[in-house]
């Protein structure tokens, strides 16, 4: 960085393309530019700079890289303070003091319900929250001629002009809306005609959208009715052709009110819009009425009881006298981590069926900036896996007035679009959502007013009655706020997740896992060439290289991959005697063995699909060749795990895994009522995690791996469930290793995800290295050099334990083969870690600076470099302020092991 940079910009978004203003009052200080050294610039890109600070500019030049006496310099930042040393100290004055205390007041904010939240609209008001050009006008268009429409002129009204964005709030409920729409006809519309379109919505539910509609067209009646809405969100969009003379009308635009009231919108006043937050962290509507107005006139009983010495529990019921709806919200409360975790129950207790459950936020709160301007908020969001080289690719994002961002499931799968595990930067701290539901979830973030962030998560679709016995639950929210530094909470809630979610294995919390799945072997696709001989085989070779398990994947039963899924028994052309010799022979090698299964897609032909066709749920009209079974019902759970119980009585048989290489949205919703809209999802996800509890209750030595088309169904519950989530089916790339363990390990401990292995230079184990790792070797090849490859897997097993702990990205993330790549494991309770780092194949850079994070800056550690087999000494201090590394050829990598010594 060059101190010529110096000066203010407006913010970009890419982590080293990076231009922050952030403007705190007082904030701009006149002196001498100093560089701050890597811990410090990644402190400062991820977390606020200390009161009284302003950093104005950050940025590198050329192709992102900066120079200094040939090294590559990711570690330097220019910033416009007194002094490096004064800057850290105002900083961490700032933050002394934040720790349990601080923890457990956000906590009691959040358990104490309801929440008490002035009421300061006493008459309906509304606020233009965006209009491209000119200004709002009332009773006159934006060029202050009559409200024209066509041959038509009106009296009231507003004149706005595209892109535009009107709330308008009301005290109480509001029953309808109507206005005439369309473009104004005046002077500067007839000679350039605009098109624009209109919408109308309330929340998340969209009330009209218009056709594009152009100057001269005679005016479109809008007159719907409104679910007892207490704002509605005004829109007019640009007809997709540009903003030129997109004069829009709203005229004789009135809301009518739940009393019977009419008002006109150009009556209103014009200001403020006070925020309308809930008043629990989770709403719902119920009949006409939300659950803030319910739930205090409902009776409420309140138990809570001791998980552990770091956990204890609050179940609240209210039960509505009228109907019998009681609502079930159990919370768990940490003492060893800043986090709370809830889940919301639906129970019907009443003799008739209930009235309509709908907009089911399992999650809805809202945070006040401490910023006299209000934000920014930043939303560290992620990818999910779609099988290319972009899988759990991090994005950060500004929330604002002019930008909410809506995230969610794709096609019914959790990761198949989104990651539901992502964080926000509130200006207070670091809060990080995780979204336990393995089906379609949705969550937006927006803060339409700049001030308060709203955020609600929960099912993309609830509308449905509950009939009379009936329960369905809602996803499991879990959160962890931080208020230091925001890389810290990532490191935080890997902990958190390891030490309280992760799946136990053999009664204790399992490190990675080493492992052979046999389909990888032949690039991924050995599937119906599989049989017992050649498994058996490569079982024998494997053992001597100390694996701990292996898997056959898809093709070993009857009719092969992909038509025989649905039949599930193994073929006899390939296991004439069954699996029992290939899973006995494992068990003398010392390892266990498993199988692929694909228990809830059924192919049109197999017996699954022929002797239980009411099982099965179709996505439309016949004919069709695929199905889902549905593990909504008890009987098919009780079918499957008998199918499962049958291999796991084989001597040696201990690993089970479940495939699901389908979108299920579409039979879900295909199956549902008008007025049971997502029960089919509900009870069909509930029914599947019954069945992944039994397998897991009654084998607890069984090794459990979730795969969906790769990485697609990873999320909070299915952790909690499967030691093992295979990453991605983008497979054997260095670099899209490198980056897919970067963007899962953000929130998850690296035994939870795994990722094939099938070479055996440094670069490539090291790309695959902090993982459960999957070798794909031909083991068995005569060629095979085995003792590389014990070499590789010995230093595996020596190091894997210290990826459970925090991780700390060193450089950021790129998909650039010009960049480096490191990031830092460390386990704080052993005070030692590693690090890995990579120069790839174009970088012409053979030296980087990095600095660690989370060490005792006074005490001593010894360092070893798995390439030179050297070792060296530096105290913490000294290698949280710079650890310089080169790597003299491109296409390098480097392990580093750290540890704490006595002095």
């Amino acid at each position: 960085m060059h101190a010529q940079y110096l000066r203010k910009s407006p913010m970009r978004q890419s982590l080293f393309q990076f231009l922050i203003l952030l403007l705190v009052p007082g904030a701009v200080i006149a002196a001498a530019a100093h560089l701050f050294t890597v811990a410090q610039i990644v402190n400062l890109l991820y977390r606020r700079l200390p009161i009284g600070w302003a950093l104005l500019e950050i940025r590198r030049p050329g192709q992102g890289v900066v120079v200094q006496d040939g090294i590559l310099r990711y570690s330097r930042l220019a910033v416009c303070a007194a002094s490096t040393a004064a800057a850290l100290n105002t900083y961490a004055a700032a933050n002394q003091g934040r720790g349990q205390a601080d923890w457990k007041d956000w906590q009691d904010q959040v358990v104490n319900v309801p929440y008490s939240i002035a009421e300061t609209v006493r008459a309906p008001v509304l606020r233009l929250f965006r209009q491209d050009y000119e200004q709002l006008e009332r009773n006159r268009s934006v060029i202050q001629t009559p409200l024209t429409l066509g041959q038509k002129t009106f009296a009231h009204g507003l004149g706005t002009h595209s892109i535009s964005h009107i709330r308008v709030v009301s005290p109480e409920p509001i029953i309808r809306f109507s206005a005439w729409v369309g473009v104004d006809l005046n002077d500067r519309t007839r000679g350039f005609p605009g098109s624009v379109e209109f919408s109308v919505a309330a929340g998340d539910q969209n009330l009209f959208r218009s056709e594009v509609l152009r100057s001269g067209q005679e005016p479109l009646r809008v007159d719907i009715s409104v679910s007892d809405a207490k704002a509605l969100d005004l829109r007019v969009g640009d007809g997709g052709d540009g903003p030129a003379c997109d004069h829009a009308d709203w005229a004789e635009a009135t809301i009518t009110t739940k009393s019977g009231k009419t008002f006109r919108l150009d009556e209103m006043e014009q200001g403020t819009v006070p925020y309308l937050a809930s008043v629990y962290p989770f709403s719902f509507s119920y009949g006409e009425l939300s659950s803030d107005e319910l739930l205090k006139n409902w009776q409420r009983e309140q138990q809570t009881t001791t998980v552990d010495e770091n956990r204890t529990r609050t179940t609240t019921v209210w039960a509505d006298p009228k109907t019998g709806l009681r609502v079930h919200w159990e919370l768990t409360r940490f003492a060893d981590f800043p986090a709370l975790e809830w889940v919301l129950d639906f129970e019907n207790s009443g003799a008739a069926d209930t009235p309509i459950l709908k907009d089911i936020q399992a999650l809805d709160q809202s945070f006040s900036s401490p910023l006299k301007n209000g934000g920014p908020y930043r939303l560290h969001k992620t990818k999910g896996a779609p099988a290319d080289p972009t899988d759990f690719e991090p994005t950060v994002v500004v929330v604002n007035d002019k930008r909410r961002e809506t995230l969610g499931g794709g096609g019914g799968r959790p990761s198949n679009k989104d990651f539901p595990f992502f964080k926000i930067e509130t200006g207070k701290g670091s809060l990080i959502i995780a979204v336990g539901w393995s089906g379609q979830w949705q969550a937006q973030i927006e803060s339409p007013d700049k001030q308060n962030l709203h955020v609600t998560a929960g099912l993309e679709k609830t509308h449905f009655l509950l009939h009379p016995g009936e329960r369905v639950r809602t996803p499991r929210m879990l959160e962890l706020y931080w208020m230091g530094d925001t890389l810290e909470s990532n490191a935080q809630f890997r902990q958190l997740i390891y030490r309280h979610y992760a799946a136990n294995y053999n009664g204790r919390k399992p490190l990675p896992v080493l492992f052979s799945n046999t389909c990888f072997t032949r690039g991924g696709g050995w599937l119906n060439e599989c049989n017992a001989q050649n498994q058996i085989s490569l079982i024998n070779a494997y053992a001597p290289l100390g694996l701990e398990a292996v898997l056959t994947d898809a093709g070993w039963f009857e009719g092969g991959w992909p038509a025989g899924a649905g039949n599930w028994n193994p073929r006899q052309d390939a296991y004439p005697d069954g699996m029992g010799p290939v899973a006995a022979a494992a068990k003398q090698r010392g390892m266990i063995y498993g199988l692929w299964f694909e228990p809830e897609r059924v192919v049109k032909g197999t017996a699954l699909q022929k002797n239980h066709p009411d099982w099965i749920l179709a996505r439309g009209k016949e004919p069709q060749t695929t199905y889902l079974l549905n593990f909504g019902l008890p009987q098919v759970q009780e079918y499957f795990f008998n199918i499962v119980k049958g291999f796991m009585e084989l001597p040696g048989f201990r690993f089970y895994r479940q495939d699901f290489n389908m979108d299920p949205l579409e039979y879900w919703r295909y199956n549902d009522p008008p007025d049971r809209q997502g029960i089919t999802e509900s009870k069909y996800i509930e029914g599947l995690y019954a069945y992944w509890d039994r397998i897991a209750r009654t084998w607890p030595d069984g090794l459990r791996e979730e795969c969906a088309s790769g990485g697609r169904r990873i999320d909070l519950e299915t952790i909690q469930r499967m030691h093992l989530h295979q990453e991605s089916d983008y497979w054997f790339d260095n670099e899209t290793d490198q980056n897919q363990i970067w963007g899962l390990g953000q929130y998850l401990p690296n035994n939870l995800f795994d990722t094939p292995l099938i070479r055996l230079d440094d670069y490539s184990f090291h790309s695959t290295l902090a993982t459960s790792l999957i070798i794909g070797w031909i083991a068995d090849a005569p060629d095979f050099d085995a003792r590389r490859g014990r070499q590789l897997l010995d230093r595996y097993r020596a190091v894997r334990h210290l990826l459970v702990g925090a991780w700390y990205p060193l450089l950021p993330y790129s998909r650039s083969l010009e960049d480096w790549m490191a990031s830092q494991y460390h386990r704080p309770d052993l005070n030692e870690g590693l690090i890995l780092v990579f120069r790839r194949a174009e970088s012409p850079y053979g030296t980087v600076e990095l600095a660690l994070h989370d060490l005792d800056p006074s005490a001593t550690y010894e360092v070893s470099y798995d390439s030179t087999a050297t070792k060296e000494r530096r105290k913490g201090a000294a290698l949280m302020d710079q650890l310089q590394l080169a790597l003299p050829k491109k296409h390098q990598s480097e392990l580093i092991v750290y540890r704490k010594i006595p002095d």
